[in-house]
């Protein structure tokens, strides 16, 4: 693999503002794992509006309630207008808002797979931060090219400490699906994968994780990390 290819995030896959480095292709059985109990639908005529945050009534799982708590943060500050013309500002409550909702140690940790064990205290360390970075700013770039749409919560499946929540961004010309897959962590409820268009972004970066470390190796994949979230 010739150095100069890049990883690209995977947001990608689902939006025409990113590109997709033609040596990572997306795995096809990245497929989202389905929890068997019967589905609690939400109202769709009552979605998420971007300029109206802190909407409340949908009658939400405890899970669905802390992630629709974070989105509602989210969008506040993306629509904030002293935070639209402070981009710093704007990215740093982002990050403190997504950090407070997602699990990257557990996203990063199921992400290398059974590398993650033969991994030395530091390199996991290294590699969550970067991978963190990487994740972040997927989920900026996402929510931030879809300003002025609105987002449904449309059902979710609840089986004891796991959640599974289907939503939709929904924009003048384009829909986007995003799932979210949460797992209970004391009292709060914390995001460990999330689905773009069907496609699981923990099992895809494994897929493009491992092909990177295979051809070169674990230092290779942190090189290429850091320059992709420079």
């Amino acid at each position: 693999m010739k150095s100069n290819r890049k990883l690209y995030l995977l947001v990608g896959v689902a939006f025409s503002f990113l590109l997709i480095a033609p040596s990572l292709s997306l795995s096809k059985n990245a497929v989202a794992s389905k929890v068997d109990t019967p589905q609690k639908k939400i109202s769709k005529s009552e979605p998420i509006k971007v300029a109206a945050v802190g909407t409340t009534g949908f009658g939400f799982s405890e899970a669905a309630t802390d992630l629709k708590m974070t989105v509602d943060q989210v969008l506040e500050i993306v629509t904030d207008g002293n935070m639209q013309k402070d981009v710093r500002s704007r990215r740093l409550a982002l990050r403190k808002v997504i950090g407070q909702r997602f699990d990257f140690r557990q996203m990063a940790m199921h992400t290398l797979d059974n590398v993650w064990s033969n991994r030395s205290r530091k390199e996991q360390a290294e590699f969550t931060r970067l991978f963190k970075k990487l994740l972040e700013k997927s989920y900026m770039h996402m929510i931030e090219n879809f300003q002025g749409g609105k987002v449904h919560f449309l059902s979710e499946r609840v089986k004891g400490d796991y959640a599974f929540i289907k939503t939709n961004i929904v924009s003048s010309d384009r829909t986007i699906a995003i799932y979210y897959k949460l797992k209970r962590t004391g009292k709060e409820w914390r995001v460990y994968d999330f689905l773009v268009q069907g496609v699981s972004m923990v099992r895809n970066y494994r897929f493009q994780f491992t092909k990177v470390i295979r051809q070169e190796s674990f230092k290779g994949l942190l090189r290429r990390l850091e320059e992709q979230t420079a």
